[in-house]
Parts: structure tokens; C-alpha cells; sequence
């Protein structure tokens, strides 16, 4: 089944300059990923401001708590925040500090990548693999943002490496430090980690030197180890009891077990279920969204893709263009999240082609402008489109930009080692190709048809896709060297179906197809003319260093998109941290009007919320709130400024029971409670939630916006809490 490339090629390239090549890829990768980065400055104020808060004592640090009351946790393990909370603590709190070991992880998947593949494929293969890495859109948004995603890569790339280190030696120790690292990813991204378990069970089943039994055994306590180690934490947190820690945010029963197998479980592949919610689906592709619609689901919810070719006539919402439905699931939660717009939705009347401006509070406003035929659409003011599920998803105009670009690289990387004749040899090198064709089979086929998820988790689609091209190239150029029957005619042609994927997809961007394009030609051109002339003229001088340039354009045409797309994250930082993505759209993408504030990215400039956080600053009591809201958006800018106890007892959108009415009214009794914010979704859906809203205006007193000098007003937000009003319990 596999063909094993030999190591000749890398005879030719020295260690030193295999050295200096690999240390300029890491320089290029960490300066993507670092470049300017105070132009993003605090990123996601929700995680900026759960750090702020750990940071404060080891309670808030264990639990990650969202504020530094302790009163609610964010929806995310802790090893993660952890180590953005030590670099904190280490450097100071500074938004650089804590987007730093993203930067890091970045660059140091990309030298796991040459780690791995060039001790078994030669330091050439080793060498592209890096370089595409590091030059994944997806993985240069991900550093450049303070979620944990490529913290998680690098840790399940270190698993990777502790596995073909126990393939080589046949010690079950190494399996077990796989194991153990696979247990830390699951307390980086929870479930998210076991996607690559597959591919690592399925592997060290077949190709470990063991004997059949101990094989298994080694393979059951594997399992053991990695359970164990990611279930530590969370077992931990749901058996301290609930008063001595903060509410488990977005859960519906405050559990750990519950948020993994709902939240972060069940909800991200099916689209159901309740407790989170809010923000509505992106306008259709090639039809927009109309007036009077409403994107939040009913109750909570996530709600699911919406439908192909759908038509309307009226009241449309943001969800494919279906009659009078909600963007958002139904049963639980407030306003669920909506899933991505139906391709080609079309109403009668209103269309707009980029997602359109609508009276919603919530999904389809402002849609992106996107800078392709059709927009981006619009959730909440940037593209969030993840395409309609399918085994054509990653292909569409949202998604290829991000991870796609050299798929097909990889499969040609694929046919290029397929051999029945060297399949019984199960060594190193045929594990390897079979573990990156796992990886990348069993992500696909995750993000494929999953409900819910953002552009920039396909970063987790990079090793697979880099450790195929740099082995399948260096492959491809030995068959067509040594002309190897049709195995000699792959790297031709994987070049000039990469050229054609690529250059349809930038043909949708007008500013970019009039000079991409045709130097991506050139280059493939020179590359092929770099490859034939030695046939042509097989006495031909220096033949070697022809091939050699050819092989560099080559490579140049492929990654010249990735490279561009990858700059537009640096040159244009997206506006939206909580849903960031890459592409010539964040150039023009400019519309905050209804994106919540922990969706933009929390600068030093941000003023939205200055005068209010100004006045309650200067009427905070000491052992009292500085403010209560039911949203992490209303708050977390406080908590980022200034490090008070500002609390949103409702979590990340509101869902949570992290405060009680009867809790509430103790709390006014006893003066911890005095100022109480409520916007404009405030105890939207939740009874509990509604409940409190009805007491606060009953017994508290409105304070006259004019009090705290604040000129924002309600759909507008600069990092300020749009629509709020300000409550005093005296």
C-alpha cells in the first residue's frame, strides 16, 4: 500500500543549511503570528478578562473564573487560560502577553512538523511540511488571537511525536506519554482533542513492534491514562461542592460533565440542545436578509444550517431564507446560535448580495462585505459562514481560504505513496503516511458536518495536510526524476490541479485576480519548464539546479494564496476576536454595529464604556460589586480596565444561573450588590433571568444616563454596552 521515499534527496541538503532554512521558516512563521500584534490589542475581552481575574488568587486561577468575584467560570478548560495566566503573571498584564504563547505554539507546531517528518522522509520533506504549516491561514488567525486552538496542535503534535517513538522502540512508556498528552489536549479544547485519536489508536495497533497481546493491553491502558488525565479536572470541579466555587459557565445543571457533553460535546456536532445562544446565522450566500427578521432562536439553542436554495416572500430571517423561522434552535438557552445562512436563499424583496443590513438586534447585521460574488453574509457584522454541511463544505468560498488551499497537494501526496508491494513492510515511514491520512480524513470528515464551529478551528487540518505535501512532493519529484511509470506524471499534474483550484477560487476576488493570477502562471509555467528541460535536453548542464528552482517555483505558485491570505490577518487585524478569520475581505470589513463586545477585539483605544466604567469606579465600595450584568459582554471590558469585581452572573450570553433571584436579593441586603446594568437582551428566554430583570426595575432606581456623561445609544457599540441601562439599589 505504501511506497517509501528514500533519503537521497536530503543527501543533498546539509544539516547546517537544513538548520538555517528551518530557523528562517520559524523567523516567517512567528513574525506572521506576532507581527503588530498590538493592533489586536487585549483580543477576546471574555477570555482577557477570565485572565485578569485568575490572576487575582489561586481560587479564580483554579476554575477559571470569568470575573474576580469567583461567581461564574468561563465555557473552557483550564490548562489553556492557565498558561496564559502565568505568562501574566510573568510579564505583566499586557494584551501581548497574553497572545504570546498562541504566537508560540504557532511556531513551534511548524518545528514539530520538520521534527517528525524529516527524521523518517529527509530534511526536504521535513522542511516543506513546516513551511505549509506555518503558512496555514487558519493557524496564523489562531496565534494571533487568545483562544487556545494551536495550543491544543502543538501538545496533540507532541503526542504524535511520544507515539512513533514508541512505534520505533516498542516501548509502551512512549504510548503512554502519548496518552498522557492527549489527556492535557482534552483540557486545552475538551472533545476536540480526541479527534486525533483515531489515527493514533489505529496506527499503534498496526505498526507497534509489540506482540498482539501486550500490543492490546498497552493499548487499553493507554485509554486508561488518557481518561484518566482528562477527566482529573473536571472531577475536581463537580465534586467541590457548588458554594465554594464559581458557577460552571454555559452548563445547564453547573457541571463540568454537562458542559463537555453539551456545550462543547453534543452541541457542536448535532446543533442541539440549550444553555447558549444568541447571535443569529449569516445571511444566505447570493441573497441577503431581510427587514423585520428575527435571527435569535427560540429558548436557546444552536440552531442548524439552513437550507439550500431557500425562498421567501416576507420576514425572512437570516436562516436560508425559510418563512418566518428563527435562526436559532429551539428549548433552552436565550436566542440560540444560529447556523450558517442556506446557500443561494432569495426573497422577494430587499435582497442584498452581502449579507444586508436589517432591523434585528441580533444575527444578519451588517453583513460583511465580504469582496466575493454573494458577500460573506453577516453574523453580527463579520462572516461567520461555515457553508451548508457536506462533503463539499470545505471547498466552499468561506472555508477554502482557511485550511483547503493544498488539500489536493495531499491527496496527490497520497497516490504518490500508494504501493501494495511495500505495504508488508509496516515500518516507520508507513505508519507516518497512514497517520497523516488518518488525521486529515478524520478532521474533514468532522468539519464536514458538524453544526457548529468557527473558520479558525481548522487549524487543527494543518499537520495532516502539511506532513502529506512535504513527504508527497518529495516523493512526486523522485517518481518524475527517475520516471517511476505513472507515478512520474503525479507531480505534473498535481501542479496544474492546484494552479486550477486555486486560481477559480481567487478569480471571486476581483482586486486580486488581475495580478494573482497571473504570477501564479508564471511561476507554474517556469516550474514546468524547470521540470521537462532535462528531459528535453538530457545533456543539459546543471540539471540538478534547474529541477531544484523549478521545485522552488513550484512551491512559490502553490503557496502564493496561502501567503496573501495569511498577510491580510496581519495587515487588516479582524474586528471580531470571539470569530476571526483570514482573507481580502477584513479589508473593508469595518461594521461593529451589532457585534456584542466581547466579539471586538478589547483595545487600550476603546472609549464606548469609558465614562460609565469612569463613574462606577468612583462609586465602588470596598467588599461590594462594581457592577452586576447578566452578560459577560457588559462587563468584561471593566474587568480588563480596572481588575474590580464586575459580575455577570448570566455567563458568557446570559444563559447561566450563576446568581439567583433569592441569592440576588441577599446579596442587595447586604450592599454587595448596588449597581445593576441591564441591556437590551437581559433576561431575553430565561425565566430565571426574567425573573431578576422584573426585580431590578421594580426596586431599584433608574440613574439618569446624563449622571455618567454617556453618549452611546442603543444598536451602537465601540466596546460599549449598546442599549444598557444603569440600576442603583440604595
Amino acid at each position: 500500500m505504501i511506497v517509501l521515499p528514500d533519503k537521497s534527496s536530503s543527501s543533498q541538503l546539509s544539516r547546517k543549511w537544513a538548520l538555517l532554512i528551518l530557523a528562517g521558516i520559524a523567523a516567517l512563521s512567528f513574525g506572521l503570528n506576532f507581527w503588530s500584534i498590538s493592533s489586536v490589542g487585549y483580543g477576546n475581552a471574555y477570555y482577557a478578562a477570565a485572565i485578569r481575574s485568575m490572576t487575582q488568587n489561586v481560587h479564580n486561577f483554579f476554575f477559571v473564573a470569568f470575573d474576580p468575584a469567583g461567581v461564574v467560570s468561563v465555557d473552557k478548560p483550564p490548562i489553556g487560560l492557565w498558561v496564559q495566566a502565568i505568562f501574566v503573571l510573568i510579564f505583566g498584564y499586557h494584551g501581548w502577553a497574553m497572545l504570546l504563547p498562541q504566537a508560540l505554539a504557532g511556531t513551534g507546531c511548524s518545528l514539530m512538523m520538520y521534527l517528525l517528518v524529516a527524521k523518517r522522509f529527509g530534511r526536504p520533506a521535513g522542511l516543506i511540511s513546516a513551511l505549509v504549516l506555518a503558512l496555514t491561514p487558519s493557524v496564523v488567525v489562531a496565534a494571533r488571537n487568545n483562544t487556545m486552538d494551536l495550543q491544543l496542535v502543538f501538545v496533540l503534535l507532541a503526542a504524535t511525536w511520544f507515539l512513533f517513538r514508541s512505534i520505533e522502540t516498542g516501548k509502551a512508556r512512549y504510548f503512554f506519554l502519548a496518552a498522557l498528552m492527549v489527556g492535557i489536549g482534552f483540557n486545552v479544547k475538551m472533545l476536540e482533542a480526541y479527534l486525533a485519536v483515531p489515527a493514533m489508536g489505529i496506527v499503534f495497533l498496526i505498526f507497534s513492534k509489540q506482540k498482539i497481546g501486550k500490543r492490546i493491553l498497552t493499548a487499553i491502558v493507554g485509554i486508561g491514562i488518557m481518561l484518566a488525565v482528562s477527566l482529573s479536572w473536571t472531577v475536581a470541579v463537580d465534586l467541590t461542592p457548588a458554594s465554594e466555587r464559581p458557577y460552571v459557565g454555559s452548563s445547564t445543571n453547573n457541571t463540568v460533565w454537562e458542559l463537555i457533553t453539551g456545550h462543547n460535546g453534543a452541541e457542536r456536532l448535532f446543533g442541539q440542545g440549550g444553555g447558549t445562544g444568541g447571535m443569529g446565522g449569516p445571511g444566505g450566500q447570493n441573497g441577503g436578509s431581510t427587514n423585520n427578521n428575527n435571527a435569535g432562536g427560540q429558548n436557546g439553542g444552536m440552531g442548524g444550517p439552513g437550507g439550500q436554495n431557500g425562498n421567501a416572500t416576507n420576514n425572512n430571517n437570516a436562516n436560508g431564507g425559510n418563512t418566518n423561522n428563527n435562526a436559532g434552535g429551539q428549548n433552552g438557552g436565550t436566542g440560540g446560535f444560529g447556523g450558517p445562512g442556506g446557500q443561494n436563499g432569495n426573497t422577494a424583496n430587499n435582497n442584498n448580495a452581502n449579507g444586508g443590513s436589517t432591523n434585528n438586534n441580533a444575527g444578519g447585521q451588517n453583513g460583511g462585505t465580504g469582496g466575493r460574488p454573494g458577500g460573506t453574509g453577516g453574523m453580527s457584522g463579520n462572516g461567520n459562514d461555515i457553508g451548508t454541511a457536506g462533503m463539499f463544505r470545505l471547498w466552499g468560498s468561506t472555508m477554502y481560504g482557511q485550511a483547503s488551499w493544498l488539500i489536493i497537494l495531499a491527496l496527490f501526496g497520497i497516490a504518490a505513496c500508494a504501493s501494495r508491494s511495500t505495504w508488508k513492510k509496516r515500518n516507520e515511514k508507513a505508519a507516518m503516511i497512514l497517520y497523516w491520512a488518518l488525521w486529515l480524513g478524520t478532521m474533514v470528515g468532522f468539519f464536514s458536518f458538524a453544526s457548529f464551529f468557527h473558520r479558525y478551528y481548522l487549524c487543527i487540518l494543518a499537520p495532516g495536510i502539511a506532513g502529506l505535501a512535504g513527504i508527497g512532493l518529495v516523493q512526486m519529484f523522485k517518481a518524475f526524476r527517475d520516471r517511476q511509470g505513472w507515478k512520474q506524471w503525479l507531480l505534473p499534474a498535481s501542479l496544474a490541479a492546484m494552479f486550477v483550484s486555486e486560481t477559480v477560487y481567487i478569480s471571486g476576488y476581483p482586486a486580486l485576480r488581475g495580478w494573482m493570477i497571473p504570477l501564479m502562471a508564471v511561476l507554474t509555467g517556469a516550474a514546468l519548464i524547470g521540470l521537462f528541460l532535462p528531459r528535453i535536453l538530457p545533456r543539459l548542464r546543471r540539471a540538478n539546479l534547474i529541477r531544484l528552482i523549478a521545485t522552488g517555483c513550484m512551491l512559490a505558485a502553490m503557496l502564493t494564496g496561502p501567503l496573501y491570505w495569511c498577510l491580510t490577518v496581519v495587515w487588516y487585524p479582524p474586528i471580531n476576536s470571539t470569530m476571526p478569520y483570514a482573507g481580502p475581505e477584513l479589508a473593508t470589513d469595518t461594521q461593529t454595529a451589532g457585534m456584542t463586545t466581547n466579539q471586538e477585539n478589547l483595545t487600550t483605544a476603546d472609549s464606548g464604556t469609558k465614562a460609565l466604567e469612569t463613574y462606577l469606579v468612583a462609586h465602588y465600595k470596598a467588599g461590594s460589586y462594581l457592577v452586576v450584568a447578566a452578560r459577560a459582554d457588559d462587563v468584561a471590558a471593566f474587568i480588563v480596565d480596572t481588575g474590580l469585581p464586575a459580575v455577570a452572573y448570566g455567563g458568557f450570553l446570559g444563559s447561566d444561573n450563576g446568581i439567583t433571584l433569592s441569592e440576588l436579593k441577599k446579596l442587595v441586603k447586604e450592599g454587595k450588590v448596588t449597581y445593576f446594568l441591564l441591556s437590551d437582551s437581559s433576561g431575553a428566554g430565561m425565566s430565571s433571568s426574567s425573573e431578576i430583570t422584573s426585580y431590578v426595575k421594580a426596586n431599584a432606581t433608574l440613574v439618569n444616563a446624563s449622571a455618567y456623561g454617556s453618549t452611546s445609544t442603543s444598536g451602537s457599540s465601540s466596546n460599549g454596552v449598546s442599549g444598557a441601562s444603569l440600576y442603583l439599589f440604595k
